[in-house]
């Protein structure tokens, strides 16, 4: 366990955003459950899935908190950016009749970067932009479980957040001559239901997520003005789908995929060129070094459901510039493991380090993400999930 630590350290080493993240809603959070992390993060194996509890003697808890850190690369130039922030929390509590309440809160997209522009040509002024905020999700709801290995469950999420982006022109020198307030507040309502069902070795899960609209409240602070407007985004449906194989009781594998066909997204009831339709898959396995002390390894690829902007010489004339959409792929390695906490449950670490890449930006990104969870009595019985 030990020689494990340094690992973890190292990925934490920057705490982050994403360049990526100033399109759309912003990146997509990731699972705020650091044992489902370091299996690749599926999300219907997680506590995002209201049907995922087929077992709960008692009531349980899971905190959460996580760093980020991305480096950046374009034109040959690096940047550093991060930060640490809370993650989620989740709780269970068993009803009569095999029934569960379910609470919790959690980060849907992340809308923090720090960007600077390239010099505006023939001048010495360049842009710098600051972006800070979120959406994050209330929920509430209900499972039930039937013959101890199927469970059913709906939660209802109300999503609130909101964001800033401080636009800044600023000299070679440093002084700043001008800047410019965005900020925006968000607010709607979703559905999630999902199922479960574990058998001896062999497990599924899936949930399904119905399309939603984010109210979105603008406000323009420019050289002492305000602004007001107000947009509607139509998120199309989300589902995903999970399986969990448990030959022996130290070791155990688990895939989950998610689709979003999100290039139907609708901004104000019309489409934009710059969202596309977003899969996400995961592989992981976990296997057990020492009673109660797991080593998780898992991967991950996924499609972003915003593309990045470059630009590009004009077909028609030579002398001008043309601003083109490039999709954004990720390439992620997940590592994670937990250390017990007796008569309570366990304290979870999980890492990823992932590669992201679009037409003339690339960034190498990492989270490290610890999880206070409390399972004492059900963690035994749910390790085909990797737990």
């Amino acid at each position: 366990m030990k020689r494990l630590l340094p690992l973890f350290l190292v990925a934490a080493l920057g705490f982050g955003q994403s360049f990526f993240n100033m399109r759309g809603l912003g990146e997509l959070a990731p699972v705020s459950d650091a044992r489902v992390l370091g299996l690749g993060g599926p999300l219907a194996l997680s506590y995002r899935n209201p049907g995922i509890l087929v077992h709960l003697n008692q009531t349980s808890f899971n905190l959460s908190a996580f760093g980020a850190g991305a480096l950046g690369e374009e034109g040959g130039s690096q940047r550093l950016i991060g930060n640490v922030r809370p993650a989620g929390f989740h709780a269970a509590v068993p009803l009569p009749l095999k029934a569960r309440l379910l609470l919790g809160l959690d980060q849907r997209f992340g809308q923090d970067y720090d960007v600077w522009s390239e010099s505006v040509p023939d001048t010495p002024y360049r842009y710098h932009i600051i972006g800070r905020g979120g959406v994050y999700a209330l929920r509430a709801g209900l499972s039930v479980s039937v013959f101890d290995m199927l469970c059913v469950g709906g939660e209802y999420n109300y999503l609130l957040g909101s964001s800033r982006e401080l636009r800044q022109i600023q000299v070679s020198e440093g002084n700043y001559v001008s800047s410019d307030t965005v900020a925006a507040r968000f607010s709607s309502h979703a559905f999630r239901v999902g199922a479960a069902v574990q058998g001896r070795e062999f497990s599924a899960a899936a949930f399904f997520e119905p399309g939603l609209d984010i109210t979105v409240r603008n406000l323009f602070l420019t050289h002492g003005s305000v602004e007001d407007s107000f947009n509607t985004i139509g998120l199309p449906y989300t589902l995903g789908a999970g399986a969990g194989f448990l030959p022996t009781d130290r070791f155990g594998l688990a895939a989950g995929a998610e689709f979003r066909p999100w290039s139907e997204i609708l901004v104000d009831g019309q489409t934009r060129q710059h969202y596309r339709d977003a899969f996400r898959a995961s592989a992981g396995f976990w296997y057990e070094l020492a009673e109660n002390w797991p080593i998780r390894l898992g991967y991950s690829y996924q499609d972003w459901y915003v593309t990045a902007r470059y630009d590009s010489v004009h077909p028609a004339r030579p002398d001008s510039v043309i601003w083109l959409d490039s999709p954004v792929s990720q390439h992620a390695v997940h590592l994670g493991t937990s250390i017990p906490i007796p008569n309570f449950g366990s304290l979870d670490l999980g890492t990823e380090i992932a590669r992201r890449n679009a037409r003339g930006l690339a960034e190498t990104a990492a989270r490290l993400m610890l999880s206070l969870s409390y399972h004492e009595a059900w963690a035994r019985r749910t390790r085909r999930w990797g737990y």
